[in-house]
């Protein structure tokens, strides 16, 4: 099978190509959910591209709209990776408050975060949308798990009856009850271009439209 690599640097394609990798992905560091580098979509995918030329480049972070698509095949790019937008495809079954977060929020309310939800994740920085469980945490000085406020509280469950645990990387998805604010809602810095649910068919033909 073809095999795909997420980098954050120049350098790290390079040593992925080296070891055999078919694809890269070139990760900025806007995007949502777990976040390995620390460089901008816009400065880190020309680079890669350049960097493992004519190894094809997929770019990922920031991402949210026709514009954005067609400005990364503009940097050298084959292809554009969306997380965020999806996330509003009325086929994606995540929870109503979830959904309502990520309609209403602006570009800055996604944050990065460098340990927050490592409940069996550690050391994994991510980008979710501010809540009370990042507040808590950082009012506490941001310490280890095992010294946070609440750690292993169980606050939610899925539909399934599985508990949910404070600092626990699980997103409210539908059927999750409990305390949904407080879970990892995540979300890139594009989500002020997420504006309203549509069919994943709608998003594709819009994202698309201008290549």
């Amino acid at each position: 099978g073809i095999v795909l690599h997420t980098v954050g640097t120049a350098e790290e394609a390079r040593r992925a190509v080296d070891s055999g990798v078919d694809v890269v992905v070139a990760q900025g560091w806007e995007s949502g959910g777990h976040v390995w580098g620390t460089v901008a979509t816009l400065p880190l995918v020309p680079a890669v591209v350049d960097a493992v030329a004519p190894v094809p480049v997929i770019a990922a972070g920031g991402i949210g709209d026709a514009r954005g698509v067609a400005a990364v095949l503009a940097l050298g790019a084959q292809a554009a990776w969306l997380g965020t937008r999806f996330l509003l495809a009325e086929e994606m079954p995540i929870h109503d408050d979830y959904r309502r977060r990520l309609i209403a929020a602006a570009e800055t309310d996604p944050q990065r975060y460098a340990d927050l939800y490592s409940v069996g994740w550690p050391d994994s920085p991510h980008r979710a949308l501010r809540n009370s469980t990042a507040d808590a945490w950082q009012a506490a000085g941001s310490p280890p798990l095992a010294q946070r406020p609440g750690a292993g509280d169980v606050i939610a469950h899925f539909t399934s009856g599985e508990p949910i645990v404070r600092y626990e990387p699980a997103p409210p998805m539908a059927g999750t009850t409990g305390d949904i604010e407080a879970l990892s809602m995540w979300a890139g810095q594009s989500v002020a271009l997420a504006r309203r649910s549509q069919p994943a068919a709608d998003i594709v033909a819009e994202l698309t439209s201008r290549i």
